[in-house]
């Protein structure tokens, strides 16, 4: 070969599924406005980014309904 590859290997890439990768969450608690900020989260998705803010920050079970989960980029 006379691109001078010959032999060489590249390294494989790791087969990852699109639900292990986390995402930063940013969770506030709407009950006035502005929103409360709670705090941030990683999660896959925003309902289980929501229930690790439950057991983080330790919000009462009654004021689950008001959590909201923005995903940050």
């Amino acid at each position: 070969m006379v691109n001078g590859t010959h032999g060489v290997r590249m390294a494989k890439a790791k087969n990852t599924k699109p639900r292990d990768h986390l995402f930063r969450w940013r969770v506030s608690l709407i009950k006035a406005t502005p929103a409360q900020f709670v705090g941030y989260v990683r999660a896959p998705d925003e309902a289980s980014a929501i229930e690790m803010a439950v057991e983080d920050y330790g919000i009462s079970d009654r004021l689950r309904d008001r959590l909201v989960a923005m995903r940050e980029d």
